[in-house]
């Protein structure tokens, strides 16, 4: 009888061992989406990357988290990530519009949103946002900058042009379909490199923000492990010093 119940005994710790070997990737299923924001997330050769989709990596890795990041526009990325439990976006500024929507990771970057225009464009002169009105004016659907500038400023519906992309954003300018874009400087200055264009043909018109920063955001429904796994992973990067190397190899 002992040797029965101790023979028992050890093949239930066995089971337990494969058990827990088999579930130690965490089970609950990730989806991630972001869009084409270089330097901090974008597509090369297919395959996502760019500084914040990196660090990104490392966090999942440390919490032992398996799952691939989907580059959609950002208005489909956006419904996604406020409609679908256990959902990342990323990179996503931190507003209070949006704050009720996310359970909030970071920052993982700051910010700063200019007014720009062709440095060429003798015509157009803008001294202050109300100036900037009398012009077509260039932003992404559901970007946080442009909604800013939608909320705190009076304009025309008329005089807004909106694209899906920062990539088409810029192309507009450099065509003429629009007179101004709203964009942040690293990713204007990208963009007119990826165009085969000096990025000092671009010219900062106005500073709109510079207070804000980017989060990795995850759907308030999320599983509470889930958070608590991710949240705990990006302490321990942003401890480890990988987030400064990374800002120094994309963003200089």
């Amino acid at each position: 009888m002992c040797f029965y119940v101790s023979r028992l005994f050890y093949q239930r710790m066995i089971f337990c061992a494969f058990a827990l070997a088999a579930g130690s990737a965490f089970s609950t299923e990730l989806t991630i989406v972001t869009e084409e924001l270089p330097p901090l997330n974008y597509a090369s050769h297919g395959v996502a990357t760019g500084y914040s989709t990196e660090v990104l990596e490392a966090v999942l890795r440390e919490a032992n988290i398996k799952s691939t990041v989907n580059i959609l526009p950002w208005a489909r990325a956006y419904y996604l990530a406020t409609t679908q439990p256990n959902t990342l976006i990323f990179s996503t500024t931190r507003t209070a519009e949006r704050e009720n929507f996310f359970e909030w990771i970071g920052p993982i970057s700051s910010r700063q949103i200019y007014l720009y225009k062709l440095k060429s464009r003798k015509d157009i002169e803008v001294k202050t946002v109300a100036d900037s009105v009398q012009y077509k004016i260039g932003l992404i659907r559901e970007m946080a900058s442009g909604n800013a500038f939608l909320k705190n400023n009076t304009v025309p519906d008329n005089v807004i042009d909106y694209a899906p992309t920062a990539e088409s954003n810029v192309k507009k300018l450099l065509i003429g379909r629009v007179d101004l874009i709203i964009s942040q400087d690293w990713s204007a200055a990208y963009q007119m490199k990826k165009e085969n264009r000096d990025p000092n043909e671009l010219e900062q018109v106005l500073l709109l923000e510079d207070k804000s920063s980017y989060y990795f955001a995850l759907n308030k429904q999320s599983d509470p492990l889930l958070v608590q796994k991710i949240r705990k992973a990006f302490d321990k990067v942003k401890q480890s010093g990988l987030m400064d190397k990374l800002r120094n190899k994309y963003m200089h």
